[in-house]
């Protein structure tokens, strides 16, 4: 597998509009979710497009033979709506079906990934289903089919697919597009059988997403197992848990007592933030055509409050990708470029120089995601500027937001909130509200956030112990709520903390986490978007 071919970009912006987080919380406010959500499914053969597998039988008349040789021989350089169109006629010809069943499995993949190419989903999906019904062999066929399946919102045929093709090839779990899989993954509801299994096929694959981690995940198979009383297994997932954000969540959730001992260094925070700072660290020498490397890493410095240190690590990426040579990037995945200068902001914001911060949001809005308009920056720079004070100009900044998941849609209309309440646009508040209530389903915690930001406590008070008693938000709900290291409020978003301080010492509050979960002090920050 060599990275994102050039023909599936058009499919990396379909599935990227379905929302996912990959390793955090799919809830968390002030984020949106296109980090993790642009998908590169690429081949995991090679640049090319999949080709046959060996000698073939043939058989049919000879120009028959001459037709679909010739069909399939159409390539990277050629027309691909000529090689589309000749491929379907080779489907459609009276003879196809007389052909021996590996060549036509192998016909039916190559138009699928033609379909794909001239962007016609539908008729790739039913190419790729009629190739795998035939016992394909070609991995492509089984993860392109799976994505196709989550684009159009099948999360568990999604599932079935991608759990044949881990089983099948464990070993190219290490070439695959990460959000893909979160996507399927997080797109099931909990009492979802293929749910648990492809998350087990998972963890018994023993991926690490190219040494990057998956604590997420491994979170998420232990919570399901742990809520139907598999204990053991439970306890063999947490055991791969060693990211600080996913410790938070085993440590502060009753689910996980007795499978968690707070005292033992495998669950100390702190301790897990620096690990991870030092395990990046060598990965970003060792994997240095890597982007994520570095900017995962940065992440890691900000969490454990090394801003100084963070600026330099971003700075020399951003060093390398301004030196090389513009035919040839410095980093395979250039996509990460954005999410570098989103670090740095977020660096210079806690170190107070909030005009630097600026600028290199709004330059990170600017660029592009997979081809397409930046989403990330621009929803990030928004929320900035709304809590800076400047709610024309954020309204301004989320303007081009468009074609979003139904989490970034979340957290554009909270910047919309945010702008009406400081401008007394009562309607446009009462408009924004309706919607987040209408779709809270998409993000308790957003949802959360807005009443409070309304000042209508009794209402958040309510909508924080619903969340923390459904079992698929709690612990993305208690992680949040944890008491961390912050930096100073920006002015326009003073208040909105205090009334937080107030909500979190009422005693129906305190009675709602007791009851579930603990609260606990950390000596990290456990930011998000640009806090």
């Amino acid at each position: 597998m060599q990275g994102c071919l050039k023909g599936l970009i058009a499919l990396c912006a379909v599935l990227g509009a379905v929302p996912v987080q990959a390793e955090e919380d799919v809830s968390l406010p002030a984020v949106h979710d296109a980090r993790h959500a642009q998908p590169t499914p690429a081949s995991p053969f090679s640049k090319d497009a999949p080709r046959a597998h060996g000698k073939q039988k043939t058989g049919g008349s000879l120009a028959f033979q001459r037709q679909r040789h010739a069909a399939m021989a159409l390539g990277e350089n050629d027309d691909e709506a000529d090689a589309d169109r000749a491929l379907t006629d080779v489907i459609a010809h009276a003879e196809f079906g007389g052909l021996p069943a590996g060549e036509q499995r192998d016909i039916l993949s190559r138009a699928g990934w033609m379909a794909i190419r001239v962007d016609d989903y539908p008729r790739a999906r039913r190419l790729l289903l009629r190739a795998t019904a035939n016992g394909s062999d070609n991995p492509d066929d089984w993860y392109f089919l799976a994505n196709l399946e989550a684009q159009r919102g099948d999360h568990a045929a999604a599932a079935r697919h991608l759990q044949r093709f881990v089983h099948g090839w464990p070993s190219l779990l290490e070439h695959v597009d990460t959000p893909s899989v979160l996507r399927i993954v997080h797109g099931m509801d909990d009492d979802a059988p293929a749910r648990p299994e492809l998350l087990q096929s998972l963890f018994d694959s023993g991926w690490d997403n190219r040494g990057l981690g998956l604590s997420g995940l491994w979170y998420e198979l232990a919570r399901l197992r742990v809520e139907r009383g598999e204990r053991d297994a439970a306890r063999a997932a947490i055991a791969r848990v060693v990211e600080p954000a996913a410790l938070v969540k085993l440590r502060a959730d009753r689910r996980f007592d007795g499978l968690v001992d707070p005292h033992a260094p495998a669950f100390d925070v702190e301790a897990a933030a620096r690990r991870r700072v030092d395990d990046l660290r060598v990965l970003a020498s060792e994997r240095t055509n890597l982007l994520e490397a570095r900017t995962e890493l940065g992440l890691a410095l900000l969490m454990l409050g090394l801003h100084e240190e963070a600026l330099r690590s971003t700075d020399q990426a951003l060093a390398i990708i301004r030196e090389a040579p513009r035919d040839t990037p410095a980093f395979q995945d250039m996509d990460q470029h954005a999410w570098l200068l989103n670090n740095r902001a977020i660096a210079l914001r806690r170190l107070g120089r909030i005009d630097e911060a600026h600028a290199d949001l709004l330059a990170a809005s600017r660029m592009s995601e997979q081809g397409m308009p930046n989403v990330s920056q621009a929803l990030n720079l928004g929320q900035f500027l709304c809590q800076l004070g400047r709610p024309a100009e954020a309204k301004a900044a989320i303007a081009p937001a468009e074609d979003l998941s139904g989490y970034g849609r979340m957290v554009k209309v909270h910047v919309e909130l945010c702008a009406a309440v400081q401008t007394g646009d009562r309607a446009a508040a009462k408009r924004a509200l309706a919607y987040l209530r209408k779709h809270r389903a998409d993000s308790a915690a957003i949802w959360i956030e807005a009443l409070v930001e309304s000042d209508r406590l009794d209402a958040a008070a309510k909508a924080l112990a619903d969340a923390l008693a459904a079992p698929r938000t709690r612990g993305e709900m208690l992680a949040w709520l944890q008491q961390y290291r912050e930096a100073d409020p920006l002015p326009a978003y003073a208040s909105t903390r205090e009334r937080w301080r107030t909500l979190m010492a009422r005693a129906d509050v305190q009675r709602a986490f007791s009851k579930v979960g603990r609260i606990q002090r950390y000596d990290i920050f456990f930011g998000y978007g640009t806090e």
